[in-house]
């Protein structure tokens, strides 16, 4: 009995192989061969994705960095490093010309990219300057060459432009931008919120700023540097902006002198601003919420936007505002 049992089996098997069937080893050699392609397939897209750059502005006349900032910039993988250059304004003779220049007294890290930022005075794109784009680029080679900054790859411009300059800065922006092309580098530009509902600048790509987004010369208004309500109308025009974005997120703040509820100004230091008895002075900083609960916002219309991060801005006093588990926050995968 137990011989024909095992013939017939045998016998089973053959038919069924010969008639294209599947035994149950097949199945089971199929279904591990699918989980194993699944799994390797997943392995290679999260392998192809593209991590999260972790950046921060430099915006200060001096380049000196002490231990806190350069351990802010190890600890917490800062890769790149946009750094103010000099700042253009009118002349006496209503022509553009640098100023407030950065003292290179220092370097950065060896391992972060460094791009040049230059801030432009609106009031620079009343008029057409011909020839402002060349002096700008040509100003910030010397400034790489002559401090040792190699493989620029990006130069950035930041300029509050308004519709009634906006015809002048498109066309500097497009003379540079082909400068930048001709000598393998990209240029971007900073866009403030209400800039989104304009076309997008001649540029390769542009950096969101997501702070000064109040009236800090009112007293009632809590939060001038930023605050979700101020953001939200803006957040319509975001999903179709023509232009690849990152997104700049502010450390700092302000002390504001009041006198009664008029606005006196913004107080650098201590004796910079004269204080009156019966003056008081506002404290404007966001909070680690703010931050994240913008970053939410921008996720949900264009969460491409936070595939960089830049904080606004390295300083020893900035880094303290916030907790190390803060910046994690911060910076986490988007």
């Amino acid at each position: 009995m137990n011989g024909k049992r095992i013939a017939s089996g045998k016998a089973t098997t053959k038919l069924r192989t010969a008639n294209g069937g599947m035994t149950v080893a097949d199945v089971v050699a199929l279904a591990i061969c699918i989980v194993v392609l699944v799994m390797t397939i997943a392995m290679l897209v999260g392998c192809s994705k593209e991590k999260s750059t972790r950046s921060v502005y430099y915006w200060r006349t001096t380049l000196s960095l002490d231990s806190t900032e350069r351990a802010f910039i190890e600890e917490n993988g800062v890769s790149k490093i946009y750094c103010r250059y000099f700042d253009v304004v009118m002349d006496d003779n209503g022509e553009p010309m640098p100023n407030a220049t950065i003292s290179f007294e220092d370097t950065f890290p060896h391992n972060t990219k460094v791009v040049p930022v230059v801030y432009i005075l609106n009031d620079c794109m009343k008029d057409a300057h011909d020839g402002l784009a060349k002096m700008i680029f040509e100003r910030i080679r010397k400034m790489n060459d002559t401090n040792g900054i190699h493989g620029t790859k990006e130069i950035q411009i930041d300029c509050d432009w308004s519709q009634s300059t906006k015809k002048n800065f498109f066309t500097f922006m497009s003379d540079l931008q082909r400068l930048c092309h001709s000598n393998e580098m990209r240029l971007s530009a900073t866009i403030r919120l209400h800039q989104l509902g304009q076309p997008a600048p001649p540029c390769d790509r542009g950096v969101l700023m997501m702070y000064n987004t109040g009236d800090v010369t009112k007293l009632s208004v809590c939060k001038p540097i930023l605050d979700i309500h101020d953001v939200q109308p803006y957040m319509r025009y975001l999903k179709s902006y023509d232009l690849s974005l990152s997104t700049a997120y502010p450390l700092f703040s302000w002390r504001v002198l009041f006198r009664g509820d008029k606005y006196v100004g913004i107080m650098h230091g201590d004796d910079d601003l004269p204080v009156l008895p019966g003056d008081s002075i506002a404290e404007r900083q966001p909070t680690s919420e703010d931050i994240l609960q913008t970053q939410r916002a921008v996720d949900k219309v264009r969460p491409d936007a936070n595939n960089e991060i830049i904080l606004y801005d390295l300083s020893r006093e900035n880094i303290k505002r916030f907790k190390r588990l803060d910046y994690e926050n911060f910076y986490k995968e988007h």
